[in-house]
């Protein structure tokens, strides 16, 4: 089946039939029904890889994760996937981002676009951003871009745990323990920045402020919160991910440690388990699937309509105030 069929059928011209097809310039809504009442009738599909390889758009974005496994990427990836299917996109998904396999698809023609996540772990090989450019195929970074004017959305990081160290403050805690993500980590360390930033503000100097680097894990905040726990005592334990608050709250119920009364442990992304832990999990709730809207829609503008200015959109992060830092059940959001 082809598009000559379709003109066929229908009666409008080949070039109307793939306007239609490949939502593409200005069709009257009268005709657009018609020709795609034509395409159901005979189970019509377009190839999209032939007309890549013909020099025409594949309707291919790919799509470059550290990993699909946590909660954090799956919600990502189902915002993509929901406004690809609006637009009618294809994704196609890497996670093991060698060098060899970036450049091969970068020389395919088989992909129209890039997003990429940068966490700063596992950097993209700058010549595949090279070759990208020189070709002139669009591409789109979740989190802080490998290089400067860069197409970019943004988490508020800084302004999350920011809010965390206001509600501290609150609170009165003053000998305070971070579990922090790996060093390299860029959203942890802006993390760090934004919590101390924030207890200056509210002009608090910590009595006790130990910053400790765990793997985003749940058995790495259990191990940070059993070798730090063991010989000093904290008020409260401000976990870089809700993985390793439950990782500490998991080693403070076995040592007999109360949360909150005796130690106040909070976290960070508001994961699907967070409200369901007794207690509930205060956190800092980040829109992962909004990002993951805003980063296809995003990439498909500039596929369709190129800007020559810097494309950045910094989504807001928002404190979800619940039961693990003291605050009362009756004022917790569950």
């Amino acid at each position: 089946m082809t598009i000559d069929h379709i003109a066929a059928r229908s009666g409008f011209s080949k070039a109307t039939v793939s306007r239609v097809i490949n939502h593409e310039g200005s069709v009257k809504p009268s005709t657009a029904a018609k020709i795609e009442q034509v395409i159901q009738e005979l189970g019509y599909t377009p190839n999209t890889i032939a007309s890549a390889l013909s020099g025409g758009k594949s309707r291919t974005i790919g799509v470059l994760l550290p990993d699909i496994i946590t909660e954090y990427y799956s919600a990502l990836l189902m915002g993509i996937d929901t406004v690809a299917e609006e637009k009618n996109y294809n994704i196609l998904l890497k996670t093991r981002n060698s060098r060899k396999v970036l450049m091969d698809l970068a020389q395919s023609n088989r992909v129209d676009a890039f997003i990429i996540r940068n966490n700063g772990l596992q950097p993209i090989d700058h010549d595949f951003l090279v070759t990208l450019r020189r070709k002139g195929i669009p591409f789109l970074f979740i989190g802080k871009p490998m290089e400067e004017h860069c197409p970019a959305i943004l988490i508020d990081n800084v302004g999350g745990a920011r809010q965390m160290a206001h509600h501290y403050a609150e609170h009165g805690f003053r000998r305070i323990l971070f579990i922090a993500g790996p060093e390299e980590n860029l959203d942890s360390n802006d993390r760090i920045y934004g919590f101390r930033l924030g207890l200056s503000e509210k002009g608090i100097e910590p009595e006790q402020f130990d910053v400790v680097h765990g793997d985003f894990a749940k058995n790495s905040g259990h191990e940070i919160a059993r070798e730090m726990l063991e010989d000093k005592k904290y008020d409260a334990i401000f976990a870089a991910n809700d993985h390793m608050a439950l990782g500490a709250i998991v080693y403070c119920r076995s040592k007999g440690i109360r949360v909150p009364e005796d130690l106040a442990v909070t976290g960070f992304d508001d994961t699907f388990f967070a409200q369901f832990l007794l207690p509930s999990l205060t956190t800092v709730q980040q829109p992962m699937y909004e990002i993951g809207t805003q980063a296809m829609e995003s990439i498909i503008q500039l596929i369709e309509r190129p800007v020559s200015h810097e494309h950045r959109i910094i989504l807001p992060t928002r404190l979800q105030v619940r039961q693990s830092c003291g605050c009362c059940q009756e004022n917790v959001d569950i």
